[in-house]
């Protein structure tokens, strides 16, 4: 699989560098970082992460090349990546390892503001991304990691009613697959709005069967607000809730998240150092995503600071903890704090990080 990457990406440079007879885009990604636990765990691993699971030692996140060709009228996106994060993301992919370094592949096909996309592709959901130079922080959140997926695989149409809204449908395999692990398709919506020059709202939903089981549907609803205070200070706002039963009782699983953003840049618009705080709090109490009946809670503070000559670096600290205090939660002390005595369960960990990201975009014609 590994030569399958690098055949893919000398393609692509090769491509890069000797142009084609359309006009394409290309853009790279190299993704790195260095955390460390006060926990100091004896495994090593920072639960509750999506990528940034690595404790005191330096790693690989993400390494990417992809190419886009605009549809006039077909076009084409193909992304490829390696790294924790190409591991992560198809870690539940019925087709196995076929396609873990396949980020996205599909076609495109565009008529007046109709767009039709056929392949594997980004989940629209959620206010974070996979690649972390497009996020606020450097960590991805609890929502990101639990409550939406990753990719999926079929049709999508998006229609470009106006500057101010973009409105989407799309019928897919369903939550992490190209190969579906069932008979059912899920279907999706999504509504674009800007209403001002300043604020943004998006709003999706998702609903399709997401297990070998017949009647397993999951409902899924993602609200997203982002808000620019001048420019010197936005907000976002991201608000998940869903819902899906599941076994032989109908037992009905319920989960509900929110995160709060806010950038600062320290010296005006276009200043190279921006301060990041995020909050979260997800309820995961009847252990519906997570695997633990928790209430989970997060807060994450970034400073980042972006050099077009060498890309951008990133100190983050966060705290993880649970709360919970009602039933049905249990299993509350779901951290491991090491000591030489042997391990002690604890209900937060407390983790520092410092990242580097580069990028690149190059047009060839």
């Amino acid at each position: 699989m590994r030569l399958r990457f690098f055949v893919v990406s000398l393609l692509l440079a090769f491509l890069l560098l000797s142009g084609t007879a359309f006009s394409q885009t290309f853009t790279g990604l190299f993704d790195g970082y260095y955390a460390f636990n006060f926990n100091k765990p004896v495994n090593q691993t920072n639960i509750l992460r999506a990528f940034d699971f690595n404790h005191q030692m330096f790693s690989l996140n993400y390494a990417e090349l992809a190419v886009e060709q605009k549809p006039k009228p077909v076009g084409y996106r193909f992304d490829v990546g390696f790294g924790d994060a190409a591991t992560v993301v198809n870690s539940s992919e019925p087709a196995g390892i076929m396609y873990q370094h396949i980020q996205q592949a599909y076609v495109s096909v565009n008529r007046g503001d109709m767009t039709v996309d056929f392949g594997k592709f980004v989940t629209p959901l959620g206010a974070e991304v996979i690649e972390t130079k497009d996020n606020w922080n450097y960590s991805r959140g609890l929502l990101f990691n639990y409550t939406v997926p990753f990719y999926h695989f079929g049709v999508r149409a998006t229609f470009a009613a106006s500057d101010k809204a973009t409105v989407a449908a799309y019928v897919v395999n369903g939550w992490n697959d190209v190969r579906d692990n069932n008979r059912a398709k899920a279907v999706g919506l999504m509504a674009t709005l800007k209403p001002t020059a300043k604020l943004t709202l998006t709003e999706n939903y998702l609903l399709g069967n997401e297990s070998p089981l017949k009647d397993n549907r999951r409902h899924s609803f993602d609200s997203i607000a982002t808000y620019d205070v001048n420019d010197s200070l936005s907000a976002m706002a991201n608000y998940d809730y869903g819902f899906d039963t599941v076994g032989a009782g109908a037992f009905r699983r319920r989960w509900q998240g929110i995160a709060a953003y806010g950038k600062y840049n320290v010296m005006g618009k276009d200043s190279k150092v921006k301060i990041l705080p995020r909050y979260e709090w997800f309820d995961d109490k009847r252990a519906g995503l997570s695997g633990n009946f928790v209430r989970l809670h997060e807060g994450t503070v970034t400073i980042q600071y972006a050099s077009k000559e060498s890309g951008t670096f990133w100190t983050e600290y966060r705290r993880d903890f649970t709360v919970c205090g009602s039933a049905p939660c249990t299993n509350q002390k779901i951290f491991t704090l090491s000591k030489a005595s042997g391990p002690v369960p604890r209900l937060n960990q407390d983790t520092v990080e410092f990242g580097y990201t580069y990028s690149f975009s190059k047009e060839v014609k």
